[in-house]
């Protein structure tokens, strides 16, 4: 996203202030919130796998032939989990080959996470909307991070329709409390950026009344008032 003229628009210097101290969402999107968020995600991951083996037999085959690519993924051999180690499959091949499958999607996940680091956003979003899982949180986590590389792409309007939609979903999971103010925060700032402050101001204030206890509720609370102010 484009600063702001700090020397000609002295108001909007204390909105930048306030949301580059926390997040840096602007210049930085892919900061401290989005690799919380994929901790948070490595942890579902892993359930998800575990149900997948033992609750779903019929998955066997597909996590047998995920489990090295996973493993490598976790330890941050990235290009081995991508793109394998001449033994066993990547993700990348995982993605496709058993696709419709826990182990196709959690390898289309890490394959956005994967593309979105190395800085290709283009193929980072065609790997998250292949997430499939009617488990919301994995959703959520997929929308957003679509939003974070229309960002890095500079269409403020697609980010902030799945900013959007990632808060949305994520109201009627059960991480409710981490996510949707999390996304709300970042929509707000999509709508700073594109002269909206209205729209601003009203997702700053639903997370100040209904998320008191989140992350995000001082940066929102302060935000909102120096939006208020100018």
């Amino acid at each position: 996203m484009a600063k702001k003229n700090q020397t000609d628009e002295p108001n909007l210097l204390n909105v930048d202030e306030v949301y580059t101290k926390t997040e840096q969402f602007v210049d930085k999107n892919r900061s401290a919130l989005t690799y919380g968020i994929g901790g948070l995600a490595a942890l579902i991951l892993g359930v998800l796998a575990y149900q997948s083996f033992i609750v779903t037999p019929a998955e066997k085959g597909a996590e047998e032939a995920a489990w090295k690519a996973e493993s490598y993924f976790e330890m941050d051999s990235l290009d081995l989990a991508a793109n394998g180690d001449g033994y066993e499959a990547g993700l990348e091949e995982i993605m496709t080959s058993e696709e419709g499958t826990s182990a196709g999607t959690r390898a289309a996940y890490r394959m956005g996470i994967f593309h979105r680091d190395a800085g290709a956003f283009d193929e980072a979003i065609a790997a998250f909307e292949q997430v499939d899982f009617s488990d919301q949180v994995i959703q959520v986590l997929s929308s957003g991070n679509i939003g974070d590389c229309y960002v890095e792409l500079g269409d403020l309007d697609a980010a902030l329709n799945h900013f959007e939609k990632a808060a949305s979903l994520a109201s009627s999971g059960l991480a409710e409390s981490v996510l949707t103010p999390m996304f709300l925060y970042k929509a707000a700032i999509v709508h700073i950026e594109l002269g909206e402050k209205s729209d601003a101001q009203k997702k700053l204030n639903r997370i100040v009344k209904d998320y008191p206890k989140s992350q995000q509720f001082t940066t929102a609370k302060g935000l909102a008032s120096t939006l208020t102010k100018s």
